[in-house]
């Protein structure tokens, strides 16, 4: 949108530049006609010619003839250097949002390199200790268990990058059906489940039997899964993640909140910014996941809002999920 607007803008400013210059050269053109006819008449010795030849009705409009061109010159000047001034404007915003991009993207390559890497040296390492029967026999089955908790976020790291590269590309992607909420975030959080036994973290379910809903089952998996990592990931060992459904009015709300890291002023601020990370010590993550959850809840025509009490004082995510199919 901002692009947008920026590219209507310049076209309107060059456009407006080309029709100034345009006017000034056919003024001058003009101008330089008449200033011929009048010197032809000057020589003749007729005055009176020479007024209207310079555009004057008589020799004592003269001076009226040139403040107003005085005033229209002056005018022109001015909107000529607003004209200036919104160009360098645009060129310093231009400027602002490449480097912002480029911070961006580095901060991205970053992350995804780190988000990478660190699951396959993992499996790498699990891969070549089996291999040479490193592995004691009572361990493997932990062993093992970590290898697929790698895999399995090697995999939601790659599937967040492709899903963000395909709302881009393509735009709306969710294609809501009627299905019951309630079992989806029951889904989720049992897809979440060994991540969290694996990092000491309890999670603990409240939803009705039922709420049926309006959603894109993949797009809400996504949604779900991510918010529930981020809880899992900075809470501290023997903490508990709470998830909850209920129905306000004619939305639902899902609601996950952790006792962890929680979040400052300037997280909150930039939570749902894309490749956005915070304290680039915390643990990792692509800068996407926060992002897409927002771009798949406003595709569903609802919106998730982010509350933290500050640093160390856990977070809470609200997901505001229409009950109705909305156009």
């Amino acid at each position: 949108m901002v692009r947008s607007s920026s590219s209507l803008l310049f076209a309107l400013v060059l456009f407006l530049s080309f029709a100034l210059v345009l006017w000034w050269t056919t003024f001058l053109l003009l101008t330089s006609g008449e200033m011929i006819a009048a010197s032809d008449r000057l020589l003749a010795g007729d005055t009176a010619g020479v007024a209207k030849a310079l555009g004057a009705k008589s020799a004592e409009g003269l001076a009226t003839l040139g403040s107003k061109r005085q005033w229209m010159f002056a005018s022109e000047g001015a909107f000529f250097v607003i004209v200036l001034l919104g160009c360098g404007w645009l060129y310093l915003s231009s400027e602002r949002r490449e480097t912002a991009l480029r911070r961006n993207q580095d901060r991205f390559l970053a992350a995804a390199t780190h988000e990478l890497k660190t699951p396959l040296a993992t499996i790498s390492l699990l891969l070549e200790s089996l291999r040479e029967d490193r592995v004691p026999a009572e361990k493997r089955h932990r062993y093992l268990t970590n290898g697929l908790l790698e895999a399995e976020r090697l995999e939601r790291g790659l599937h967040n990058v492709l899903t963000a590269a395909g709302l881009r590309s393509a735009g709306k992607a969710t294609r809501p059906t009627t299905g019951n909420l309630a079992d989806d975030v029951r889904q989720a959080v049992e897809a979440m489940q060994a991540r969290a036994l694996a990092a000491d973290v309890r999670l603990e379910v409240d939803t009705p039997e039922s709420l049926p809903a309006p959603r894109d089952v993949a797009a809400l998996q996504l949604v779900l899964r991510n918010l529930l990592d981020n809880a899992v990931k900075f809470s501290p060992p023997n903490a508990t993640v709470h998830i909850s459904l209920a129905k306000k009015a004619s939305e639902a709300h899902i609601v996950v909140r952790d006792a962890g890291r929680g979040l400052d002023h300037d997280e909150l601020t930039h939570a749902f910014e894309p490749f956005f990370r915070g304290d680039d010590k915390a643990s990792g993550g692509t800068g996407l996941g926060l992002h897409l959850v927002q771009e798949m809840i406003h595709s569903h025509g609802g919106s998730v809002t982010a509350e933290s009490a500050g640093r160390d004082q856990g977070s809470s995510f609200t997901v505001h999920l229409p009950l109705e199919q909305t156009s």
